[in-house]
C-alpha cells in the first residue's frame, strides 16, 4: 500500500512540474500565426505554403518553433530589431544548390524584430521533445 501511496505522490508532484514547467515557458514564449507564402525548407524539413503557429522565445537568440500538424521544426535563430512593427507577415527566402528554397528570415505581424534563421533546423514528431 505504502508503495502505490508513494508512486501517486511522485506522480502528482511530476505532472505539477510539468504543468508549471510549460507555464514557465508559455511567459517567456509568444505565439503567433505566421502565413508562409512560399514552400521553404527549414533545415531537411519543407514548411509547405499556409499558416502555422510559430512559437517565439522572449530573447535575443534561442530556437523558434514552427506547428506543422503532428511535427514542430525547430531552429536557432537571431533576432533584429526594426524600426517600425511589421504590416504584414514577411519572409525572405534563399536559393539552395539544388533548385529549392530555404527560410532566411521570419517577421511577425505586429513585431518590430525579424528573426534571422541558421540553416541547421530540426523536425520531431510532438511528444518526442
Amino acid at each position: 500500500m505504502l508503495n502505490r501511496f508513494s508512486k501517486s505522490v511522485v506522480s502528482a508532484l511530476f505532472a505539477l512540474a510539468l504543468i508549471f514547467g510549460v507555464s514557465a515557458y508559455a511567459q517567456n514564449a509568444s505565439e503567433h500565426k505566421v502565413s508562409f507564402f512560399l514552400d521553404g525548407k527549414v533545415g531537411n524539413e519543407v514548411v509547405k505554403k499556409g499558416t502555422y503557429t510559430v512559437v517565439i522565445p522572449e530573447a535575443e537568440q534561442g530556437t523558434v518553433e514552427i506547428k506543422m500538424g503532428k511535427k514542430v521544426v525547430t531552429a536557432q535563430f537571431t533576432k533584429k530589431q526594426n524600426t517600425a512593427e511589421a504590416d504584414a507577415d514577411k519572409l525572405t527566402y534563399q536559393q539552395n544548390e539544388d533548385g529549392t528554397r530555404s527560410v532566411a528570415t521570419i517577421t511577425p505581424r505586429g513585431r518590430k524584430y525579424t528573426l534571422v534563421l541558421q540553416e541547421n533546423g530540426t523536425s520531431v514528431a510532438k511528444g518526442e521533445k
